[in-house]
């Protein structure tokens, strides 16, 4: 069932928050490369310098007025290392499953993350029904087109060890997308359209029974098969498998992953269907001297080995 949720309230609290000063964000300008017959769109995110990474969970909690920062330690639970610093970062409880919380480190507005209300739950599991299910529900319930990526686990590019999956805007919703930019699926013309350099599996759901999703086990049953395939051509005999996932309300695409980094660079789920995020204008400059198809190569599988 769609989660009901207000977008334009979403909206609003979102910039308020930017405006206390809780999270940082500004409109960054998209640029277009095309490489290898693929298309990708870079937003040079600055604030990103701040984001804490794996192992280092506090490291821009923000300080009290008074400049103390006792309350940086709080989290969302006791397994959790998401610093909990702000009652307005949340936004609604989903499913009694998991929580829907604003991102502190948006690239696009807004930016949201689902949570598992168990914070002992890890990034490097793998998705189960309930974590697919509300995800689901909050797709289905946004005003505005959105998406759902999972980076499971470090080597996929995540960056926080509590279980997460990130919600943000569809290409062709936010005007942080370059005109025209889109996800190799939604390509009119057909298969061969700007895909990814490395190795990737898709379930379109109108293949489905009934043509499309009409209850969870559709999702899960999705998300299995692609994350055998995944397993298989990872040659991986038990878990956790490194992928990364990116659902919308018409397709799954699940992405093997071997390497972290590659030459330097690294990229997330979105990243690794086009829409990469970087730090700075000379990062922009490292990708382009790579070459953004050799860097998907170098951290997926290369669709020549498969």
């Amino acid at each position: 069932m769609p989660l009901d949720v207000n977008y334009d309230e979403i909206c609003s609290k979102f910039d308020r928050l930017i405006s206390e000063g809780i999270i940082k964000f500004k409109p960054s300008h998209p640029v277009l490369i095309t490489d290898n017959g693929m298309t990708f769109c870079f937003n040079v995110v600055e604030s990103l310098n701040d984001k804490p990474q794996a192992g280092d969970p506090f490291k821009s909690a923000q300080a009290t007025p008074t400049g103390e920062a006792d309350f940086q330690l709080q989290t969302f639970g006791p397994g959790s290392d998401l610093a909990f610093d702000h009652p307005d970062i949340c936004i609604t409880k989903v499913n009694d499953t998991h929580l829907l919380v604003i991102n502190k480190f948006p690239v696009f507005r807004p930016m949201l993350l689902l949570l598992t209300i168990d914070s002992f739950r890890r990034q490097y599991e793998a998705l189960d029904a309930e974590d697919l299910a509300a995800a689901w529900s909050l797709i289905s319930g946004l005003e505005k087109e959105h998406y759902v990526f999972f980076n499971c686990s470090v080597t996929a590019g995540s960056s926080r060890a509590h279980k997460h999956l990130q919600v943000i805007p569809a290409p062709g919703s936010s005007e942080a997308y370059s005109d025209g930019f889109k996800f190799f699926p939604d390509y009119d013309d057909g298969p061969g359209k700007d895909v990814p350099s490395c190795v990737y599996f898709i379930e379109r759901f109108r293949d489905l029974p009934n043509g499309g999703i009409d209850s969870s086990h559709h999702l899960i049953d999705s998300y299995l098969r692609l994350l055998k395939q995944t397993a298989e051509a990872l040659s991986f005999t038990e878990g956790p498998f490194p992928h990364n996932l990116i659902l919308t309300k018409r397709w799954m695409v699940m992405i093997p992953r071997r390497e972290k980094v590659y030459e330097g660079l690294t990229a997330n789920a979105p990243g690794m269907m086009g829409s990469v995020y970087i730090q700075s204008e000379s990062d922009l400059e490292k990708w382009k001297q790579a070459g953004p198809a050799n860097v998907l190569a170098g951290l997926g599988i290369p669709r020549t080995e498969s």
